[in-house]
Protein backbone atom coordinates (compact mmCIF):
# COMPACT_ATOMS: atom_id res chain seq x y z
CA UNK A 1 0.00 0.00 0.00
CA UNK A 2 1.59 3.81 -0.52
CA UNK A 3 1.13 5.81 2.72
CA UNK A 4 2.12 8.99 1.27
CA UNK A 5 1.74 10.92 -2.09
CA UNK A 6 4.21 13.16 -3.46
CA UNK A 7 3.42 15.86 -1.82
CA UNK A 8 3.91 13.64 1.77
CA UNK A 9 0.14 13.87 2.78
CA UNK A 10 -1.39 11.02 3.25
CA UNK A 11 -3.30 8.61 0.40
CA UNK A 12 -6.77 8.39 0.23
CA UNK A 13 -6.63 4.52 0.14
CA UNK A 14 -4.55 4.99 3.41
CA UNK A 15 -6.82 6.80 5.25
CA UNK A 16 -9.90 4.64 4.64
CA UNK A 17 -7.64 1.76 5.09
CA UNK A 18 -7.00 3.21 8.46
CA UNK A 19 -10.46 3.77 9.44
CA UNK A 20 -11.37 0.37 10.65
CA UNK A 21 -9.06 1.13 13.23
CA UNK A 22 -10.74 4.42 14.47
CA UNK A 23 -11.82 4.59 18.02
CA UNK A 24 -13.75 7.40 20.11
CA UNK A 25 -11.51 9.14 23.01
CA UNK A 26 -12.09 12.49 25.68
CA UNK A 27 -8.77 14.21 25.80
CA UNK A 28 -8.77 15.55 29.17
CA UNK A 29 -7.17 19.04 30.01
CA UNK A 30 -6.36 20.00 33.89
CA UNK A 31 -6.49 23.51 34.91
CA UNK A 32 -5.85 25.93 37.73
CA UNK A 33 -9.92 26.86 37.74
CA UNK A 34 -12.49 26.80 40.68
CA UNK A 35 -13.14 23.55 41.54
CA UNK A 36 -16.29 21.87 43.41
CA UNK A 37 -16.37 19.07 45.16
CA UNK A 38 -18.46 17.26 42.91
CA UNK A 39 -16.41 18.25 39.96
CA UNK A 40 -14.58 16.20 37.67
CA UNK A 41 -10.85 16.99 38.72
CA UNK A 42 -7.44 15.37 39.37
CA UNK A 43 -5.99 15.60 43.57
CA UNK A 44 -8.21 17.85 46.21
CA UNK A 45 -11.25 16.11 47.94
CA UNK A 46 -13.32 13.28 46.81
CA UNK A 47 -17.08 13.57 47.29
CA UNK A 48 -17.70 10.69 49.11
CA UNK A 49 -21.41 9.83 50.10
CA UNK A 50 -21.72 9.70 54.25
CA UNK A 51 -21.82 5.64 54.05
CA UNK A 52 -18.65 5.76 52.59
CA UNK A 53 -15.74 6.06 54.86
CA UNK A 54 -12.16 6.70 53.05
CA UNK A 55 -10.37 3.76 51.64
CA UNK A 56 -7.56 2.83 53.78
CA UNK A 57 -4.34 0.03 53.03
CA UNK A 58 -4.50 -3.32 55.36
CA UNK A 59 -2.31 -1.09 58.03
CA UNK A 60 -4.92 1.57 58.35
CA UNK A 61 -3.43 4.13 55.99
CA UNK A 62 -5.00 6.48 53.75
CA UNK A 63 -4.80 5.90 50.08
CA UNK A 64 -4.15 8.67 48.32
CA UNK A 65 -6.73 10.58 46.09
CA UNK A 66 -6.10 10.51 42.50
CA UNK A 67 -8.75 11.74 40.39
CA UNK A 68 -12.89 11.98 39.94
CA UNK A 69 -15.14 11.85 37.09
CA UNK A 70 -18.24 13.30 37.25
CA UNK A 71 -19.53 11.75 33.86
CA UNK A 72 -22.29 14.37 33.47
CA UNK A 73 -19.71 17.02 32.91
CA UNK A 74 -17.40 15.31 30.45
CA UNK A 75 -18.70 14.12 26.43
CA UNK A 76 -20.41 10.71 26.32
CA UNK A 77 -18.54 7.48 25.29
CA UNK A 78 -20.53 4.97 24.06
CA UNK A 79 -20.47 1.99 27.01
CA UNK A 80 -19.20 4.67 29.25
CA UNK A 81 -21.49 5.92 32.29
CA UNK A 82 -23.49 8.76 31.70
CA UNK A 83 -23.94 10.35 35.35
CA UNK A 84 -22.35 9.68 38.17
CA UNK A 85 -18.96 10.28 39.81
CA UNK A 86 -16.07 7.38 39.80
CA UNK A 87 -13.13 7.92 42.41
CA UNK A 88 -9.92 6.65 41.66
CA UNK A 89 -7.73 5.96 45.02
CA UNK A 90 -3.93 4.51 44.61
CA UNK A 91 -1.89 2.83 47.96
CA UNK A 92 0.41 5.43 49.83
CA UNK A 93 3.77 3.91 49.06
CA UNK A 94 6.64 3.86 47.13
CA UNK A 95 5.28 2.13 43.52
CA UNK A 96 1.85 3.81 44.71
CA UNK A 97 0.47 0.18 44.87
CA UNK A 98 1.64 -0.93 41.78
CA UNK A 99 3.63 -4.19 42.78
CA UNK A 100 0.00 -5.72 44.66
CA UNK A 101 -2.47 -3.69 42.48
CA UNK A 102 -3.59 -1.68 45.86
CA UNK A 103 -6.04 0.52 44.88
CA UNK A 104 -9.81 1.55 45.08
CA UNK A 105 -12.50 3.17 42.88
CA UNK A 106 -15.68 3.99 44.01
CA UNK A 107 -18.75 4.66 41.67
CA UNK A 108 -21.78 6.72 43.49
CA UNK A 109 -24.44 6.62 40.56
CA UNK A 110 -26.36 9.50 41.93
CA UNK A 111 -24.44 12.31 43.41
CA UNK A 112 -25.33 15.28 45.51
CA UNK A 113 -25.60 18.50 44.12
CA UNK A 114 -23.34 20.53 45.86
CA UNK A 115 -21.58 24.00 44.69
CA UNK A 116 -19.28 23.67 48.23
CA UNK A 117 -15.58 24.71 46.52
CA UNK A 118 -12.75 22.18 46.83
CA UNK A 119 -10.04 24.76 47.92
CA UNK A 120 -6.43 24.65 45.93
CA UNK A 121 -3.34 23.58 48.33
CA UNK A 122 0.11 23.27 46.80
CA UNK A 123 2.36 20.70 47.03
CA UNK A 124 2.70 18.89 50.23
CA UNK A 125 6.36 18.32 50.67
CA UNK A 126 6.12 15.28 52.92
CA UNK A 127 3.52 13.78 50.74
CA UNK A 128 4.86 11.28 48.39
CA UNK A 129 2.05 11.51 45.55
CA UNK A 130 1.87 11.58 41.48
CA UNK A 131 0.01 14.20 41.97
CA UNK A 132 1.69 17.32 43.38
CA UNK A 133 -1.35 19.65 45.27
CA UNK A 134 -4.57 20.26 43.50
CA UNK A 135 -7.27 20.03 42.71
CA UNK A 136 -6.83 20.20 39.03
CA UNK A 137 -9.79 20.78 37.04
CA UNK A 138 -10.72 18.36 34.71
CA UNK A 139 -12.46 18.80 31.44
CA UNK A 140 -12.52 16.95 28.15
CA UNK A 141 -12.72 16.60 24.57
CA UNK A 142 -14.14 14.08 22.42
CA UNK A 143 -11.34 12.95 19.72
CA UNK A 144 -10.70 10.33 17.30
CA UNK A 145 -7.81 7.73 17.30
CA UNK A 146 -5.92 5.57 15.54
CA UNK A 147 -4.12 2.56 16.33
CA UNK A 148 -0.37 3.46 17.59
CA UNK A 149 2.20 1.69 15.75
CA UNK A 150 3.19 -0.31 19.31
CA UNK A 151 -0.29 -1.36 19.95
CA UNK A 152 -0.36 -5.03 20.50
CA UNK A 153 -3.43 -4.87 17.46
CA UNK A 154 -1.23 -3.45 14.99
CA UNK A 155 1.22 -6.18 14.13
CA UNK A 156 -1.48 -7.78 11.60
CA UNK A 157 -2.31 -3.83 9.96
CA UNK A 158 -0.26 -2.66 6.74
CA UNK A 159 0.90 0.33 8.69
CA UNK A 160 4.13 2.16 7.95
CA UNK A 161 7.40 0.56 9.70
CA UNK A 162 10.69 2.23 9.83
CA UNK A 163 13.23 0.01 7.59
CA UNK A 164 10.01 0.47 5.04
CA UNK A 165 9.42 4.21 4.52
CA UNK A 166 10.80 6.48 7.42
CA UNK A 167 8.87 9.56 7.03
CA UNK A 168 5.71 7.69 6.52
CA UNK A 169 6.76 6.06 9.62
CA UNK A 170 7.75 9.06 11.67
CA UNK A 171 4.29 10.71 10.75
CA UNK A 172 2.20 8.36 11.60
CA UNK A 173 3.81 8.31 15.29
CA UNK A 174 2.33 11.81 15.33
CA UNK A 175 -0.77 10.54 13.63
CA UNK A 176 -1.91 8.44 15.95
CA UNK A 177 -0.37 9.22 19.23
CA UNK A 178 -1.98 7.84 22.13
CA UNK A 179 -0.14 9.97 25.04
CA UNK A 180 -1.99 12.61 27.13
CA UNK A 181 -4.30 12.36 29.65
CA UNK A 182 -7.81 10.26 28.41
CA UNK A 183 -10.44 8.27 28.71
CA UNK A 184 -11.35 5.63 26.36
CA UNK A 185 -9.24 4.58 23.28
CA UNK A 186 -5.91 3.72 22.87
CA UNK A 187 -3.79 3.68 26.00
CA UNK A 188 0.05 4.64 25.96
CA UNK A 189 3.04 3.72 27.91
CA UNK A 190 6.27 4.65 28.66
CA UNK A 191 7.51 1.30 28.22
CA UNK A 192 5.77 -2.13 27.18
CA UNK A 193 2.34 -2.82 27.32
CA UNK A 194 1.56 -4.77 30.87
CA UNK A 195 -2.21 -5.13 29.66
CA UNK A 196 -3.18 -9.39 30.38
CA UNK A 197 -5.10 -10.75 27.72
CA UNK A 198 -8.96 -9.60 27.50
CA UNK A 199 -10.85 -7.16 25.95
CA UNK A 200 -10.15 -4.49 28.19
CA UNK A 201 -10.83 -0.35 28.20
CA UNK A 202 -9.14 2.38 29.04
CA UNK A 203 -10.64 3.38 32.03
CA UNK A 204 -8.66 6.42 32.55
CA UNK A 205 -4.92 7.49 31.13
CA UNK A 206 -3.67 10.47 33.37
CA UNK A 207 -0.51 11.29 32.02
CA UNK A 208 2.30 13.89 33.16
CA UNK A 209 0.64 17.03 32.95
CA UNK A 210 1.09 20.65 33.76
CA UNK A 211 2.37 24.52 33.17
CA UNK A 212 4.68 26.69 32.63
CA UNK A 213 5.47 27.11 36.26
CA UNK A 214 4.54 23.88 38.20
CA UNK A 215 3.76 20.04 37.26
CA UNK A 216 0.44 19.03 38.23
CA UNK A 217 0.86 15.28 37.60
CA UNK A 218 4.06 13.01 37.14
CA UNK A 219 4.52 9.23 38.18
CA UNK A 220 8.18 9.31 38.78
CA UNK A 221 10.50 10.19 35.96
CA UNK A 222 7.59 11.73 32.93
CA UNK A 223 5.40 8.69 33.49
CA UNK A 224 1.74 7.71 33.01
CA UNK A 225 -0.99 6.31 34.79
CA UNK A 226 -3.16 3.85 33.48
CA UNK A 227 -6.87 1.83 34.38
CA UNK A 228 -8.23 -0.46 31.86
CA UNK A 229 -11.54 -2.32 33.18
CA UNK A 230 -12.81 -5.43 31.37
CA UNK A 231 -16.05 -4.27 28.79
CA UNK A 232 -18.53 -5.98 30.68
CA UNK A 233 -17.86 -5.31 34.37
CA UNK A 234 -17.87 -1.39 32.92
CA UNK A 235 -21.34 -1.75 31.49
CA UNK A 236 -22.23 -3.78 35.23
CA UNK A 237 -20.49 -0.49 36.68
CA UNK A 238 -18.41 -3.48 38.64
CA UNK A 239 -15.17 -1.37 39.34
CA UNK A 240 -13.60 -4.27 41.49
CA UNK A 241 -11.53 -6.07 38.79
CA UNK A 242 -9.50 -2.79 37.40
CA UNK A 243 -6.56 -3.69 35.91
CA UNK A 244 -3.91 -0.63 37.53
CA UNK A 245 -0.47 0.56 36.02
CA UNK A 246 1.99 2.95 35.40
CA UNK A 247 5.28 3.42 34.15
CA UNK A 248 8.24 5.98 33.82
CA UNK A 249 11.06 6.28 31.66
Amino acid sequence: MQFLDGDNRWTPEFLDYLEKTAKPSVRLKLSKETVRLTDSKVGGTPWLPPQSPWPRDEDGNDYLFIAQINWAQLPRLEGFPARGLTSFFVKQDDTFGLFDQSYRILHVEEAAELEDIDPYRPEDPDLYSPVLGGPYKLTGNLEKQYIPPVDRGSGTLDLPVFDRDKTAYSKYWDLADSSGSRIGGYPYFAQEDPRPEGDWELLLQLDIEGDDKQYYVSWGDSGVGNFFIRREDLKRLDFSNVFYTWDCL
